[in-house]
């Protein structure tokens, strides 16, 4: 019985032991070039054949065009001829887009909170505070490095071209839950529906506190769905948000990858958060449930490579984006199948924190999710 006890002591120490503390909080660096936002995809699918945009573009990466072309031909996502196009959330959907663009902040509101920001004490605490109340899950403060800048603009006509250039030196990160049930029926169109709701409503929380800051004296611009010069998933790990996953989507800590990410840079000095760590990196790389479920192989399911002078996991962005004209979605399988993306509560919540600070844990905590939700992924209803 005794001998029983200790090598069951033993065992439970060596599942539960710390071993993993010591190593650093992540941080994915600072890539050692500017990306153009005329090659992110959204962008490249904003040409129009005939444009002078479409010519210069393709005139420079003609390597692009016949698959871009290809897949613009497919049917966009808000309109019949896609698998799971649906006459009235599809529509839900692109009203939240386009509602985007007509978004006032609620003067009252902004008065109150830019009274609160010139006689805070504390600043930093009255912005988190602000986010909070406005329907943020989580927000952090980061100074902002060019390496994480847009070189140019891409996305609409007016502005193609156009050189990025401004000297926010401070960037106020902060993140948007997705409903976990919407996600559980993706790929459907519900997944679009969601999305485009959390886009919103990170675009009027940015607009807003936009609208506090410049009251309160200080320069700001906000950045938001289509309206981006920030890259913000690397810059909401060095906020402290979470980590990058092997979807290259930030895993956030009670979220997973059910966020949706916004920011405002500014000249404000709130200093700068610490980047936590959740061990994404290491369970990510042996857990592999986002490209083993990823119905397009967008995801890769090997090493890292280098990118733009950073470690990460590459994705196929034609194949992702492809995947999603063909069914009318934005997909948001390998938000949904991710383990980090459970439910946010008290179990799970234990469980992201173990697997954070024990290697043994993790391979256990692994199986034990393929043994309750299974390892393919299986749509809600289906």
């Amino acid at each position: 019985m005794t001998l029983a006890l200790i090598v069951g002591a033993l065992l439970l120490l060596i599942l539960f032991l710390p071993v993993d503390l010591i190593r650093s909080k992540s941080s994915p660096g600072e890539p050692d070039a500017r990306a153009d936002e005329r090659d992110v995809m959204f962008a490249r699918m904003a040409r129009v054949e005939g444009t002078p945009e479409y010519e210069e573009y393709y005139s420079r990466r003609p390597e692009l065009k016949r698959t871009d072309d290809r897949i613009r031909a497919m049917p966009p996502l808000f309109v019949p001829g896609s698998k799971y196009y649906d006459p009235v959330i599809s529509l839900e959907a692109e009203k939240y887009f386009s509602d985007i663009f007509e978004i006032e902040p609620n003067r009252e509101l902004v008065e109150t909170w830019q009274r609160k920001v010139e006689e805070g004490a504390d600043r930093s605490h009255v912005v988190k505070e602000m986010m909070e109340t406005l329907g943020a899950v989580a927000s952090g403060f980061t100074r902002l490095r060019p390496g994480y800048i847009y070189s140019h603009k891409g996305r609409f006509a007016e502005d193609y071209g156009t050189e990025i250039t401004f000297d926010h030196p401070s960037a106020i990160v902060f993140l948007v839950e997705m409903d976990f049930d919407e996600m559980q029926r993706a790929p459907g169109v519900e997944v679009l529906r969601e999305s485009a709701r959390q886009y919103w409503a990170a675009a009027i929380i940015s607009m807003t506190v936009v609208e506090v800051l410049k009251g309160a004296g200080f320069r700001a611009k906000a950045h938001y769905d289509a309206h981006y010069d920030l890259i913000l998933p690397p810059l909401a790990v060095e906020a402290g948000l979470g980590e990058l996953g092997r979807n290259n989507i930030l895993i956030a800590g009670r979220y997973g990858s059910r966020v949706r990410i916004g920011a405002v840079s500014t000249d404000m000095d709130l200093g700068q958060s610490q980047p936590i760590r959740l061990a994404a990196d290491e369970f990510c790389t042996i857990c592999r449930k986002c490209a083993d479920n990823c119905p397009s192989r967008a995801l890769s399911t090997g090493e890292k490579e280098k990118v733009r002078g950073v470690e990460k996991w590459p994705t196929d962005a034609e194949k992702c984006y492809a995947f999603w004209r063909q069914t009318g979605s934005d997909c948001g399988i390998c938000m949904a199948v991710c383990p980090f993306s459970h439910q946010n509560n008290l179990f799970h919540n234990s469980v992201r924190s173990v697997i954070r600070i024990n290697p043994w844990i993790r391979y256990i905590a692994l199986w034990l999710d393929d043994l309750i939700y299974g390892r393919k992924w299986n749509p809600q209803g289906d």
